[in-house]
């Protein structure tokens, strides 16, 4: 169910990409075009991990599968760009039934009971592949700060200038990377994070700073799906449309745009934070037995 669900979030996301050309918008389709192959070759890495009895690799597909639940849902109601025609919504609702189906049957008794006969008793990720996939994460982190950074100053010159076009220009080009690496560096960060997570001895939901880091990850980037991105293409439009720089819709656009993306920044910060001090102790889930402790 799981691979069903896949191939029709694929197939709608290829409709997407040809519109995307037809419409002239080619950094948009590349952006996604790269997204989408990501996303091919994480499953089936993940997958892989599955058959071989790691439970970090169900672990890891699971949140795979859900995030794809959440923005499949997201689009289905309305929110971020809207589907080319109704073949793409079906394919969307057809993704996200199975998928819904897939997580279910990915932990029934019987997929529970395979995996404990095939487990692979080591978890861990060998220290060699740890310092690869930890360095992939410290960039791409630092790629997100810097990204939001540079767009949160050219947020603010747009909305603070009086020049039709300097803020054209300005909110063009923040079209330019919303399409191009937002999605990817804000993507790349969450996997990467939790492939050095449950790889390692720090786990996914062993330690609270982890535990806190993993779930504002993904809640920034659900705001950005649902925020910020909505935002820039409507600033866009306004744009396009003539609208004036001061007094009307695209004033207001801009300064919900600048306001959310100081957050996002302050969030990251946040987030950079975390890694450094790694605070508050471990969970339940991290502390040691009473047996193991005797």
């Amino acid at each position: 169910m799981v691979i069903v669900a896949t191939l029709a979030a694929i197939a709608s996301n290829f409709f997407e990409i040809g519109d995307q050309l037809n419409r002239g918008e080619g950094t948009a389709a590349i952006g996604d075009l790269i997204l989408t192959s990501a996303f091919c070759a994480l499953f089936g890495l993940f997958a892989e991990m599955v058959r071989a009895g790691r439970q970090w690799g169900r672990v890891l597909l699971t949140i795979f599968t859900g995030l794809g639940l959440l923005f499949t849902g997201l689009g289905l109601l309305g929110v971020g760009r809207p589907f080319v025609g109704p073949l793409q919504g079906s394919l969307a609702a057809l993704s996200f039934i199975t998928s819904v189906v897939g997580l279910v049957l990915l932990y029934a008794p019987s997929a529970n009971r395979w995996l404990s006969r095939v487990r692979d008793g080591n978890r861990m990720i060998s220290p060699r592949l740890r310092k690869v996939i930890l360095t992939i994460h410290v960039m791409v982190g630092v790629g997100w700060l810097g990204l939001v950074t540079g767009m949160s100053a050219m947020m603010a010159s747009a909305v603070l200038t009086g020049s039709a076009e300097h803020q054209a220009a300005m909110y063009r080009t923040l079209g330019l990377l919303d399409d191009l690496f937002l999605g990817m560096t804000s993507m790349f960060t969450l996997i990467s994070g939790i492939l050095v997570s449950t790889g390692t001895k720090w786990g996914l939901m062993r330690r609270r700073w982890v535990v806190t880091k993993f779930f504002t990850t993904m809640g920034l980037m659900l705001f950005g799906f649902s925020v910020i991105h909505p935002l820039i293409i409507r600033a866009n439009e306004l744009v396009e449309s003539g609208a004036p720089v001061r007094g009307g819709e695209l004033d207001t656009v801009g300064w919900a745009m600048t306001a959310s993306s100081v957050l996002a920044l302050l969030t990251l910060v946040f987030m950079t934070t975390l890694s450094t001090y790694k605070p508050w102790g471990p969970t339940r889930w991290g502390r040691p037995s009473r047996t193991a402790a005797r």
